[in-house]
């Protein structure tokens, strides 16, 4: 093989490997009052509300009973997770889903007719994916049948 194409791909495989080791870390940040990595819930807006609960663990966790039909927020600091606040007792359940990094009143999404989200969580899932919800960073509404928790 030519000495110079061999060099060549020798310098480009060394550069290669030094952009990668100085890449940046992923920035980790809190928001409205919401350390990271914590999903945050919230009595009042999420911007001037207060934090009554935060959660980190990645597994179905039924809100207190102090808690349960509080939320009138929510904050999702987690970079690569999406949340989903449930709604168990309608029939089927119903969830709403939070984008990686975002933060909404529950009272702007319609829960069913003319019910909105807020008041209506009793159950948090933090997911361990890509952040996404349905494929979007867009918040997402839906139902699962009733006992779906298995």
């Amino acid at each position: 093989m030519n000495k110079k194409l061999v060099a060549g791909l020798v310098s480009l495989a060394a550069g290669a490997s030094v952009a990668i080791a100085v890449a940046p870390p992923a920035q980790a940040s809190s928001m409205y009052g919401c350390t990271y990595p914590k999903v945050c819930l919230k009595d009042g807006s999420y911007q001037s509300g207060t934090v009554f609960w935060g959660g980190v663990d990645t597994v179905y966790q039924n809100l207190p009973t102090s808690g349960q039909n509080r939320a009138d927020s929510v904050v999702n600091t987690r970079n690569d997770d999406s949340v989903w606040l449930i709604d168990t007792g309608s029939s089927p359940d119903r969830y709403i889903c939070i984008p990686r990094n975002t933060a909404v009143n529950l009272g702007d999404y319609t829960l069913s007719g003319t019910n909105t989200w807020a008041n209506d969580v009793d159950t948090v899932r933090i997911w361990s994916d890509d952040g996404k919800c349905s494929g979007t960073y867009n918040v997402v509404t839906g139902t699962r049948p009733d006992g779906w928790r298995g």
